[in-house]
């Protein structure tokens, strides 16, 4: 970051994409490493919970729009169904983020080009409710049972890079907050993920 920042000196146009690829590489390593780490305290029983008061409108609409280069990039159409105004409710940031970046990330990863991915959220009575939606590959009903095991990857995905863990940290960083994660998955048809969870109120 500081050889980018200049701190060092001017960069030639090559040195920069080199180095802009090791800071890819590094922060690529680090998100690993942290994954792991959340594996670790899921299997001891240990995510740790630190609710603060979230804007759940902004909160998707900020995740929708930080993916939206990477959706172009694969040429796929990213369609946001947001309600307004939802009420602020006492949420995990870095969990809400660990699940919906792993989510979207993933469903615009195995969607072809021309595809389409969709992120619902709305409020439905004490719940927040939100789902992610893709044209994709699907998951092989015969794998259904082990998608949210670890190291789990669908046997239809080629040679789509993957490690394995998201879901099963999805899965957990979801229950950590008294939520469940569910799916509907077609193979050749595209998959659908919904999260439900409960509403705490700031003073709850």
């Amino acid at each position: 970051e500081m050889m980018l920042d200049g701190d060092v000196g001017d960069l030639s146009k090559e040195q920069k994409e080199h180095v802009e690829s090791l800071q890819f590489s590094a922060a690529n390593l680090a998100d690993l490493v942290s994954m792991i780490l959340d594996v670790s305290r899921i299997q001891l029983g240990r995510m740790k919970v630190d609710r603060t008061d979230i804007q759940p409108t902004k909160f998707f609409k900020e995740e929708a729009k930080g993916m939206e280069a990477r959706a172009k990039e694969q040429g796929v159409k990213l369609v946001k169904d947001i309600q307004d105004d939802m009420p602020v409710a006492m949420l995990d940031m870095r969990l809400m983020r660990m699940t919906m970046e792993n989510l979207l990330s993933n469903a615009i990863k195995y969607t072809p080009k021309d595809g389409s991915v969709t992120l619902k959220a709305a409020v439905h009575g004490n719940h927040i409710q939100y789902s992610v939606t893709d044209t994709g590959c699907g998951i092989p009903a015969s794998e259904h049972d082990k998608i949210f095991g670890k190291l789990f990857r669908a046997s239809n995905v080629g040679k789509i890079d993957g490690n394995g863990f998201g879901l099963y940290v999805a899965k957990g960083a979801v229950e950590a907050q008294g939520g469940t994660i569910s799916f509907n998955s077609k193979e050749g048809k595209g998959t659908t993920f919904s999260v439900k969870l409960p509403i705490v109120k700031p003073g709850d």
